[in-house]
């Protein structure tokens, strides 16, 4: 053999047992992952492709973008593993679809087990069902950094996209990563299955409304998912029925139906209703009854009456006549009712509306009739343990065996939060960490004489009074794991406030005291909007409160002063908020302010952010509250476009080809088909945003020098700066930002270190101060678990700090307090 044949066998050599090398360790990566966990629900779809032929067989890729689909192994288990490849490419999302038929009209949802080695280069993940020419869309998370996830597609939270035609024609499901780093990874499947079928609940949720009226979409997916949270807290199964698909054999077998927010139902529909009450069947409906059902329930409804003070409709008293089990007072605070009557001899008031200071309002709040339940507003996000028993009542009334469910789940959950397993877990961890503290130890032993008396209960089939000792056990053992978390000496801890009046129920002096008993630092407060302003502005209107209640800041900044909170004003940007008035919008959409879509549909509440018009309004406005109130800063606020979708304007396209020294024949087509274009719109968008931020970040430490500027972003910088025009890490590497808030309100914990990680780099030398979203996490029953993991992990990767979402009544009651017990405790 010559020298250079040796060589090049020698060289082979090594590259192939390099490479069986390389393959052995990724098998062995692949063969360590942990096996998915067991499932008891019946199965579209295991994932256990035996070939990588057979699972591209059933899945495809979206587009090219995407790489084919491969048979992974877990645990010794065939399971589908979807690769990602982002490093070295310009994809916004892996995506990949598997063509099916099924018919989900009668179920509450989907479930499968989820596992991401790394979830780090993934912004979000987001689940879709197609049908019609629409789909119905919702995200989802890898709530675990290690082990597999089981994620819960809960139809009532599923938003339309386009004119979907309905659950029973699904026949394409989509799952997609998107982009939110240059690394790959893998995403792994196991066990899709169905959730809810052949139950005696159905949830009719209003897709007609959304579809007559698209502005009622985020209402009627918000109310829905509310109703069915409660429904699954108190153990109640359940299924969720669109009302484009409700049919006599569909309501044949349920005993209930509810109606959590239907402004309008169509005819077969409310037919359909109407035959069932007549067979038999109880509804239970939220803001309104159909004229139809009217007689057949023995329920009437009068006029709207919306609120004429703050506070007129906060919580439901129940009368003499109440349902058996529910709550003395439910909180709510409604903003608006439509008047319930009850027919004499046919129904009843069941609980009245009263203030926030205890005063009757002479409003029926529920009416209760032999086979039906009106509430006269929706169920809101407020008391959310209330609402649970409230709801808990409502069902009880006219299905008994509820009562046992419900107290054998929440006995069993009574220790099941922060990461404990059950109640004898919980009491023996927190006692060992408790010992030396007697406060605490006292807080333990009454959950457990608490928990021990809600199994007596139970077994002696006093269920109702159960429940109160289960709630009551796990309320004591959450306070004792509160009361033993520590604070973190010098650390930035805001709140949202977006009310510009103070939390609801409270005025500014007793807000800002709460906050600051219980260890926050900042406040940033939403004084002004794209068109209304909370105090004497000389550029914006001015809201009508300001007349009766005086100027905002000037309350807020005295209440601030007082307590040591540092004040930050908060505006938002760009949209002119629901309390514009209407000539300021019509001279706005008159002389050509408001922004257009794509399509050429008006958006007549946001202003156009490329006019120098309302440029110049944005940076006047916030210019003046620095100039002339002592505030520690002024906060940015949707300052970006409001989707892709915007702004595509006459003047929008003068401006930009002036910019780009051309004319543009075919608008607004040529800007996204031409490449060369494309990249310069995108520059475009965003120059217009900077702008802004720019000018008022110099003007404003020059009229105040050491106010401090701020902004709310959003999470995923790399998509986020295309798609609407925000890039905040330029912002940060201008220094135009004193600190930056990314709206990081994922509720699971390992999505939202990953989040953090990225927006750090992207930050640079500027503090990076998390969004947690609490007050969104509506269908997490361990909200304050959740934060506390969130909190923790700011402290461990050093961010200095965070900011709540958002101060409101709810989180002013319960979570701030409990924060204040060990978190944020003020030292």
């Amino acid at each position: 053999m010559n020298t250079t044949l040796g060589r090049f066998v020698h060289a082979a050599a090594v590259l192939l047992v390099a490479f069986l090398v390389s393959t052995a360790a990724t098998a062995g990566a692949e063969a360590k992952l942990p096996a998915p966990p067991q499932v008891d629900y019946p199965l579209l779809d295991s994932f256990g492709y035996a070939t990588d032929q057979a699972a591209r067989t059933a899945w495809q890729p979206m587009n090219h973008d995407s790489p084919p689909v491969l048979a992974g192994d877990a645990g010794g288990r065939k399971v589908l593993k979807l690769p990602c490849h982002f490093k070295d490419t310009k994809i916004q999302r892996g995506s990949w679809d598997k063509p099916v038929k099924l018919d989900l009209t009668e179920c509450a949802g989907l479930r499968f087990s989820f596992y991401c080695p790394d979830a780090a280069p993934v912004a979000g993940f987001r689940f879709y069902l197609h049908s019609g020419s629409g789909w119905y869309a919702t995200s989802f998370e890898a709530t675990e950094e290690d082990g597999w996830t089981t994620v819960t597609i809960d139809k009532s939270a599923m938003t339309p996209e386009d004119k979907p035609g309905g659950w029973s024609t699904i026949d394409r499901i989509r799952i997609s990563a998107w982009r939110g780093g240059d690394t790959d990874t893998a995403l792994y499947l196991a066990d899709l299955g169905v959730l809810g079928a052949g139950t005696q609940i159905a949830v009719i949720r209003g897709d007609f409304a959304a579809l007559q009226n698209p502005d009622e979409k985020n209402s009627v997916v918000t109310y829905t998912q509310l109703v069915a949270g409660h429904l699954g807290n108190i153990g109640a199964s359940y299924c969720v029925i669109s009302d484009l698909d409700v049919t006599p054999a569909l309501l044949k077998s349920k005993k209930l139906v509810i109606l959590p927010h239907n402004p309008v139902l169509p005819e077969r529909t409310l037919k359909c209703l109407a035959d069932y009450l007549r067979d038999g069947g109880k509804l239970i409906s939220f803001y309104g009854v159909p004229g139809e059902l009217q007689p057949l329930l023995g329920i009437r409804t009068g006029r709207h009456v919306a609120k004429t003070f703050p506070g007129q409709f906060a919580v439901m008293r129940k009368s003499r006549d109440a349902l058996a089990g529910q709550p003395e007072i439910v909180g709510q605070w409604s903003w608006n009712i439509l008047q319930g009557i009850p027919v004499p001899g046919k129904s009843h008031v069941a609980a009245q509306w009263q203030d926030d200071q205890g005063r009757d309002t002479g409003e029926p709040a529920i009416i209760v009739s032999d086979n039906g339940i009106l509430m006269t507003h929706v169920l809101t996000e407020t008391d959310p343990a209330g609402k649970d028993r409230l709801l808990l009542a409502m069902v009880g009334h006219f299905l008994p065996g509820v009562w046992k469910e419900s107290a054998t789940r929440q006995i069993r959950q009574i220790g099941m939060f922060a990461g404990y397993a059950d109640a004898a877990g919980a009491l023996a961890a927190l006692s060992t960490q408790a010992r030396g503290k007697p406060d605490v130890m006292q807080l333990l032993k009454a959950a457990e004489t608490a928990r021990d008396q809600a199994g007596t209960l139970a077994a002696a089939e006093k269920f109702s009074e159960a429940i109160e000792q289960a709630q009551a056990a796990r309320k004591n053992l959450v306070a004792a794991h509160c009361s033993l978390q520590e604070p973190l000496k010098g650390e930035h801890r805001a709140a949202w406030c977006h009310r510009a009046l103070g939390v609801e129920g409270m005025d500014w002096d007793a807000s800002v005291k709460q906050l600051a008993a219980n260890g926050f630092t900042d406040l940033m407060v939403n004084m002004l909007w794209g068109g209304v302003a909370f105090y004497d502005s000389k550029v914006l209107p001015v809201a009508p409160d300001v007349k009766t209640k005086g100027g905002q800041i000037e309350k807020c900044l005295a209440a601030c002063r007082k307590y040591g909170v540092k004040c930050h004003i908060w505006k938002v940007n760009w949209n002119m908020g629901w309390q514009a008035p209407p000539d300021f919008l019509r001279k706005m959409r008159e002389n050509g302010r408001t922004q257009v879509t794509f399509s050429g549909k008006k958006n007549d509440t946001w202003l156009c952010p490329s006019h120098p018009d309302n440029q110049e309004l944005e940076i006047q406005a916030m210019l003046e509250v620095a100039r002339n109130y002592k505030v520690d800063g002024i906060h940015f606020d949707y300052i970006r476009y409001p989707d892709s979708e915007c702004c595509f304007c006459d003047g929008c396209r003068k401006r930009f080809e002036a910019a780009v020294g051309a004319k543009i024949t075919n608008w607004p087509a040529d800007v996204r088909q031409k490449p060369e274009l494309f990249q310069a719109w995108l520059d475009f968008r965003r120059g217009n945003i900077t702008k802004v931020v720019e000018s008022v970040s110099r003007q404003a430490r020059a009229v105040r020098p050491g106010i401090q500027i701020s902004a709310a972003v959003y999470p995923n910088l790399p998509r986020d700066r295309d798609e609407v025009g925000q890039d905040w890490k330029l912002w940060c590497e201008k220094a135009y930002l004193d600190f930056v808030c990314p709206m990081d309100y994922a509720p699971g914990n390992a999505q939202f270190r990953n989040l953090v990680r990225r927006q750090q780099e992207w930050a640079g030398r500027v503090p990076c101060y998390p969004g947690i979203g609490v007050s969104t996490w509506t269908s997490v029953p361990d909200k304050i678990g959740r934060l506390i993991a969130q909190i923790k992990s700011t402290r461990e990767l050093k961010t200095g700090g965070f900011t709540l979402f958002e101060y409101n009544a709810e989180e002013a009651r319960d979570t701030i307090p409990l924060c204040g017990r060990g978190m944020t405790r003020k030292e």
